[in-house]
């Protein structure tokens, strides 16, 4: 099972940078850890309301409990490892 980390925008506060959905992302991350997490883009919901580069931004900028090789797994590995091989 993978869980996909996505819909920011219309979660919480409804707006970047999403901060206040850092505790329930680190549960997640906790129950199922980065190699079953994948961030998506939510094509095309979220860029009616803000942009990839805000979505992103919390994973890549401001979740301060993922590893340099978290983030890696969340943004790149983990969609790679699922639909490209």
């Amino acid at each position: 099972m993978k869980v996909k980390l996505s819909a920011f925008y219309a979660l919480g506060a409804k707006q970047p940078p999403h901060l206040e959905l850092a505790p329930l992302i680190r549960r997640v991350y906790e129950a199922f850890g980065p190699q079953r997490l994948m961030w998506a883009s939510d094509c095309p919901y979220q860029v009616q309301s803000e942009s990839y580069e805000d979505s992103l931004a919390l994973v890549r900028d401001r979740l301060d409990f993922l590893t340099a090789d978290d983030k890696e797994w969340l943004l790149r590995r983990t969609a790679e490892a699922t639909f490209f091989r």
